[in-house]
């Protein structure tokens, strides 16, 4: 994903976030009164579980060119009352990658804080970051590469109600 896009895209978010409580301001999230949710992220698909209130857990996966992430993610929700609701979490991943000249698996690990925005009942959008830590290791050779990367999540999700 290139840095003109992530720009683009927390552009996008901003906008959003300021422009459309004056035109929703009878709408509100309802995290707490739902036990599921699907997303659909930036290039895969999420679904979330409730386990109370404040604190979700989310599989994630997410396909590119010759690329598979997937993983299980942990929110814990600040207020979830609110129409945005900022959150906190940790995300652990798997990866696998085949390319031209390699093949192999890693591992991924992050830390991250976000929002999430209600723009109808059971809408949001949700736009979160942090640093991630990737480790990645080439099938047929000893070569290995870790190291720090920043990452920036967005979704669109739905929530079904009780």
């Amino acid at each position: 994903m290139s840095r003109k896009f992530v720009l683009k895209l927390v552009l996008f978010c901003l906008l959003t976030a300021y422009y459309l409580p004056l035109t929703t301001s009878g709408l509100y999230g309802e995290v707490a009164k739902s036990d599921f949710g699907i997303g659909v992220n930036y290039p895969g698909l999420g679904t979330r579980y409730f386990l109370s209130d404040k604190i979700s857990l989310e599989l994630k996966g997410q396909i590119e060119k010759d690329i598979f992430v997937g993983g299980l993610r942990g929110y814990w929700y600040f207020s979830p009352e609110k129409k945005l609701i900022p959150f906190a979490g940790l995300e652990a991943d798997f990866v696998t990658f085949k390319g031209d000249d390699s093949k192999g698996t890693g591992i991924a690990g992050e830390v991250f804080i976000g929002g999430e925005y209600f723009f109808a009942k059971s809408f949001s959008v949700q736009l979160d970051l942090g640093p991630a830590f990737v480790s990645l290791k080439d099938k047929d050779t000893s070569e290995s590469v870790n190291g720090l990367e920043y990452v920036v999540n967005f979704s669109i999700n739905y929530y079904f109600g009780k």
